[in-house]
């Protein structure tokens, strides 16, 4: 029954995709106004003080374009996207959901794969896309109407799976091993299963993607930077069954043109928040900034332990989990070479856009009490730090790299920050908590766009940001070459502070807006400031009982 109205309107074809025009944001919580509904399915409070805001689309709403996509439903949770122009009338905006499956809820309704291939099916998340009128897109916010009336088309991003071997992904061989064509970020390296759950509805589950970046061919000038438009995705993190052998999670490059989908090894294979292209200042060259946990993966001890078994420290101690044990990363990768460093095939989508040959670095700093830091970690800096604090460091390459063998996570480049710097007996890895110890999230990134510029801003889920420069790197890419080395053995960097993990509540500005809810009976919010009171509005962040927090929450959805 609490269907009813959604099933009737689909029925009725008014369930279009674009056909909602009821919001979910509100400006201030409806109990805290006079004259806001609260009625399901209707917007609460829109006065919002900073601009006005309408949907594209909603979560649910179905395609009733007559194409080879129709009925398919927009799902998910929204989380990355991006837009580019298909032609001269039509802007694609493509959008991911961030969906689970099996792992901890509901599964969403399976799409097809590598149909004249074998047909595989996943669940979790999707990427899709909407295709808009540009001109009626141009004038969308300057009148009451749906989006629907702008819609041009609606689908799947990528019809084609390659898996991390370079396999077309294939149907599941049911419980038992799949030995060819298995989608890796759910099993071990001969194709066991290892997702803490099977799916009951596809082959295979694709485990929370979360943000992306899209990339656009030779965005940094004639011939610098990535050979093909490009969307960057990611699965971020995932739940094995325990005590299990598993691969881990991969970055995804999605190939615009032909609508097929890479899993990508080479900036190795531990999950992902966001990947964005950098200006490499260099036509043989592709550079990106890596960010997200390293290694988020519940029930990791199987692999924990296979490391141990396998590697051993220089310090004798034991490996321990890799979650959030890095630095900023970034990725340097040479263009047309295959994984040994040979000329690769043209048409081979991946080595034409450097990721296959390449490698990982890390930030690393002089961690002595002389040093830059004063010896600090990286979230122990960022605390009551100021805007403009220097640290001055080198981008070093990590030993470890990809040489296109699928393997479990045990053998994979995220231990190497427990490591020594490869080359420098003066730096350490400037790590979020320690060489040992977990700290918080490397969250988004943004690329710096300015001309010339090889450089990113990085957040951090402990709500601090800065920015990160790589000097000189077209010298010191052209002085790799030369040499037949390939790659930089350290590039010189500095690393500015623009926000600290800091009291941010007298910057905040709602404009009248931000009320929250007041429930005195369970206080669910308590103010930091009034014992006994409920914080009153935003300039707190409240996001879960009994979290108030007087700085950012985390740094989500950055973008300069």
């Amino acid at each position: 029954p609490g269907h009813a109205r959604a099933l009737a309107m689909a029925a009725n074809g008014n369930l279009g995709i674009g056909s909602t025009t009821q919001l979910i944001p509100e400006a201030n919580d409806a109990s805290r106004v006079d004259d806001a509904l609260v009625v399901d399915g209707i917007s609460g409070d829109t006065r919002f003080p900073h601009g006005d805001l309408k949907a594209l689309f909603t979560t649910g709403e179905l395609n009733m374009c007559d194409n080879e996509f129709h009925g398919d439903s927009y799902t998910g949770v929204p989380d990355g996207m991006g837009a580019y122009l298909v032609d001269d009338s039509t802007l694609r905006v493509v959008v991911q959901s961030e969906s689970y499956g099996p792992v901890t809820r509901y599964e969403t309704w399976p799409y097809p794969t590598n149909k004249d291939s074998g047909l595989a099916t996943f669940t979790g998340s999707h990427v899709q896309y909407t295709d808009f009128d540009r001109l009626g897109l141009s004038n969308f916010m300057h009148h009451d109407g749906p989006a629907s009336d702008i819609v041009k088309g609606f689908g799947q991003v990528a019809k084609t799976y390659y898996n991390l071997a370079g396999d077309r992904v294939g149907p599941r061989n049911g419980e038992d091993a799949t030995p060819s064509g298995a989608h890796y970020s759910n099993t071990d390296a001969d194709g066991n299963w290892a997702l803490v759950k099977f799916p009951k509805k596809a082959d295979w589950n694709m485990q929370s993607l979360c943000s992306s970046h899209l990339e656009e061919k030779h965005q940094w000038g004639p011939g610098i930077g990535l050979e093909d438009d490009m969307y960057i995705t990611n699965e971020e993190w995932i739940t094995y069954a325990p005590g299990s052998s598993f691969v881990g999670i991969s970055m995804h490059a999605m190939d615009l043109a032909n609508a097929v989908d890479y899993a990508v090894g080479s900036v190795t294979v531990s999950g992902w928040e966001k990947i964005v292209e950098l200006n490499p200042a260099h036509t043989d060259y592709v550079v990106l900034s890596l960010s997200g946990y390293n290694g988020a993966y519940n029930n990791p001890e199987g692999e924990i332990d296979g490391r141990n078994a396998e590697y051993s420290k220089p310090d004798g101690t034991d490996y321990v989990d890799p979650k959030n044990v890095c630095p900023a990363r970034i990725y340097i990768g040479m263009k047309g070479k295959m994984e040994d460093g040979s000329d690769a095939p043209a048409d081979d989508f991946l080595a034409r856009n450097g990721l296959r040959y390449g490698k990982v670095y890390g930030y690393a700093i002089d961690m002595s009490e002389s040093g830059p830091t004063e010896g600090l970690f990286r979230d122990a800096f960022h605390k009551s730090r100021n805007n403009g604090a220097k640290v001055e460091g080198k981008f070093v390459p990590i030993d470890w790299q990809w040489d296109g063998t699928v393997k479990n996570f045990r053998h994979d480049g995220a231990w190497e920050f427990q490591l020594p710097v490869p080359g420098f007996d003066d730096l350490t890895w400037w790590n979020s908590g320690s060489l040992t110890e977990s700290g918080s999230k490397t969250e988004h990134n943004s690329p710096d766009t300015r001309e010339g510029m090889t450089a990113f801003i990085q957040g951090s889920t402990a709500g601090y940001f800065g920015h990160y420069y790589v000097n000189g790197i077209t010298e010191a890419l052209d002085a790799a070459m030369a040499s037949g080395d390939d790659f930089p053995a350290s590039l010189d960097s500095d690393y500015y502070v623009y926000q600290g993990e800091n009291d941010i509540t007298g910057q905040i500005d709602l404009g009248g807006a931000g009320l929250y809810a007041q429930d005195p009976e369970n206080n669910y919010c308590p103010s930091p400031v009034a014992e006994g009171e409920q914080i009153n509005d935003a300039t707190f962040n409240c996001d879960k009982p009994g979290s108030v927090k007087s700085t950012f929450e985390d740094i989500d959805g950055l973008e300069v």
